[in-house]
């Protein structure tokens, strides 16, 4: 059981009047009127008041001792995150020549009456190229392989009633048509300018084209898929633009021709129906740099910030003017220290000054107040003075070069909301981000710590236990919830990891945890899986080897059909019904106790029943099902038995849940 909390004093407001009124005939016989009309009575409560509110600061005396306790152990209250996002910008002509988007280029939401603008700062710099086409080439997935590649000449689409086609004569699913770059186009908004021959792709659908866009990116990833934000040819249909948004890229070689490569490709589509019968046919292609994507944070910048100067002793402490401050870069955001007629210093920030010795210029920064510290000067037993840290001489002026203060849930903002350019760019015509921020939260608070004190000091800055690597991998930004597989019953069972390995599933954050999740949401993607190994590089055990990946997900969708107590009431017990369901089976608020569907957990149908069963509207369940899909298929989902048994550390996830209210 937990130590009991000591209550110095435990009379409250009513116990105080009540034991003053017990003394006035002991002190003040003559005073005889005590009802609460009476003055004196009144001045009783006063103080009685005041004697409370002295009371109840006393009794906070342990909480403060608790807090110097944590202290002491090295417990510090983590500071706010910021929120990330991909923002996109947009420029107002194709670029002629390399347009640079520098690293620190502000954009923030609207300004309003009530709320004040959310600034975010990009983090690295974004340089948009103009396209050069070095080749293109057509590759036929079925025939002889010394016939799968055509080489074309894209300037003969400048001869007039030339046409190039795009596929086979009879188009198959894997057929591809292949432009190689000369630059790299990663995180770039290109766009695909066409001239095509009016219904040239006979019988595909214009809504619908069978048609994948990709990049190469490498030999271990190969082609990952490129979003399609506008399709104006309706896939080869008629003339327009192709507007894609392309994902990091890496250079390879094909046909013996080294370049980074940009395909689109008949995908298995097009062996149904709605497929092209004959490939479509282009009259002209021209490829223009509209933009590019680049990551940015909630966080506003502040340069060579003026501190004050030095007194020459020691201990000395500075604020900052904003305040709280993010995570900052060793190599440019430091205190600068310039010495009266001496060349300018860099300082280091460390933790704490229990390793600094009388030369390092060392200094500690509070990052939830903005407090900057130098090294203090302690009397030694031996009557010496040793000092922890330099100390800067007297006069010397104090600054700090850069650093970035923000966070808090408030960036968490939704998709399309930072649209105000604040830095000036040129050719730049507007501001988005075409995905939701996440990542932010804010400053832990004193109760949370207290909290998750004992898991601090079980697991401090070591990985040895599961629990140590869940533990620590949750405290990097972006994550929310992580799995560490431990061997099983049966060693050298398929799936487990093997001695001296460490698997760690990870699950990422999204900003809508109870609404239906999408597959692209719960990726893992490779700088959240970089943070995570980076982060547990230094803490895991020496020898071990740490495998990072993303949870297995079963996508489940429930058909069922219900009896209400009232037809009245059919609307209101269907839209209930399919919001538990979507909350239930969910791998952040789902699980019998609505913190996240447990890893490996299996599914009954008879929990589905009693879910269903709680709405005082349900009469009963008459018929209820379970099946797996798969996200984004046309095809109906397979029966599930009444047990859905999950491998370990997978994930049940909703898909299309359907309710019938009868």
């Amino acid at each position: 059981m937990p130590l009991p909390t000591p209550n110095l004093d435990d009379r409250r407001f009513q116990e105080i009047v009540d034991q003053a009124k017990r003394l006035i005939p002991h002190y003040c016989p003559e005073w005889t009127d005590h009802n609460v009309s009476d003055p004196g009575v009144a001045l009783i409560e006063l103080f009685a008041w005041m004697t409370d509110m002295v009371l109840y600061r006393m009794n906070q005396v342990p909480d403060k001792l608790f807090t110097r306790f944590m202290e002491l152990v090295g417990v510090k209250l983590q500071p706010p995150r910021a929120a990330r996002a991909p923002v996109t910008f947009y420029l107002s002509a194709p670029p002629e020549q390399d347009l640079l988007i520098p690293e620190g280029t502000e954009v923030a939401t609207v300004r309003t009456e009530t709320s004040p603008a959310i600034v975010f700062t990009t983090e690295v710099d974004l340089l948009v190229r103009p396209p050069k086409v070095l080749g293109a080439f057509q590759y036929f997935a079925q025939g002889p392989q010394e016939n799968a590649w055509i080489a074309h000449d894209l300037r003969r689409l400048e001869l007039p009633g030339e046409r190039l086609p795009l596929f086979s004569p009879e188009p198959q699913p894997g057929d591809a048509f292949y432009v190689a770059l000369e630059h790299d186009h990663s995180n770039h908004v290109l766009a695909l300018v066409l001239e095509c021959e009016e219904a040239g792709g006979a019988g595909v659908d214009p809504r619908r084209p069978p048609l994948e866009w990709q990049v190469w990116q490498g030999p271990v990833s190969r082609w990952v898929p490129c979003e399609l934000e506008h399709d104006g040819t309706g896939g080869f249909n008629y003339s327009g633009e192709v507007i894609l948004h392309l994902p990091p890229m890496q250079p390879g070689a094909f046909q013996g021709l080294s370049a980074y490569w940009l395909r689109v490709r008949l995908s298995e589509a097009q062996a149904g129906p709605g497929g092209y019968k004959v490939s479509p046919e282009i009259q002209k292609l021209r490829l223009e740099a509209r933009g590019g994507t680049v990551g940015a944070r909630h966080a506003t910048t502040v340069l060579d910030e003026y501190l004050g100067q030095s007194e020459g002793t020691p201990g000395q402490g500075f604020k900052l003017r904003f305040a709280p401050v993010l995570p900052r870069d060793p190599q440019r955001d430091t205190l600068t220290v310039e010495p009266p007629g001496g060349p300018l210093e860099a300082w280091q920030e460390v933790e704490d000054f229990a390793d600094s010795g009388p030369e390092d210029r060392h200094y500690t920064l509070d990052p939830l107040e903005g407090t900057l510290t130098l090294g203090p000067a302690l009397l030694q037993p031996d009557g010496s003075v040793y000092r922890f840290g330099q100390i800067p001489p007297k006069g010397s002026v104090l600054r700090f070069s850069r650093y970035q203060y923000g966070g808090g849930v408030g960036g968490n903002v939704p998709k399309g909301a930072l649209s105000v350019l604040k830095s000036s760019v040129p050719y730049v015509a507007r501001v988005t981000n075409r995905q939701e921020a996440v990542g932010g939260a804010d400053a832990q608070s004193l109760e949370d710590a207290k909290v998750r004190l004992p898991q601090f000091l079980r697991t401090r800055h070591r990985a040895v236990t599961a629990d140590d690597y869940e533990y620590l991998a949750a405290q990097v930004p972006g994550v929310a919830r992580a799995c560490c597989l431990a061997p099983g019953a049966q060693p050298g069972a398929p799936g487990d990891p093997r001695p001296g390995e460490v698997v760690l599933l990870v699950l990422p954050q999204v900003r809508r945890r109870e609404a239906m999740p999408q597959p692209e949401d719960l990726a893992l993607s490779a700088e959240l899986r970089a943070a995570v190994l980076n982060h547990l590089a230094d803490r895991q055990v020496l020898g071990s080897r740490l495998e990072v990946r993303a949870p297995q997900l079963v996508w489940v969708t429930v058909d069922a059909r219900l009896r209400p107590t009232d037809p009245a009431l059919a609307a209101e017990v269907q839209a209930w019904a399919e919001a538990e369901l979507y909350r239930y089976l969910n791998p952040f608020t789902g699980g019998p106790r609505g913190q996240g569907w447990p890893f490996g957990r299996d599914l009954h149908v008879s929990e589905l029943y009693a879910l269903l069963q709680r709405h005082s509207g349900v009469e009963f369940v008459e018929e209820l099902h379970i099946g797996l899909s798969e996200p984004g298929s046309s095809a109906p989902p397979q029966p599930a038995p009444h047990r859905l048994s999950l491998a370990r550390g997978a994930l049940i996830c909703s898909s299309r849940h359907r309710v019938r209210v009868l």
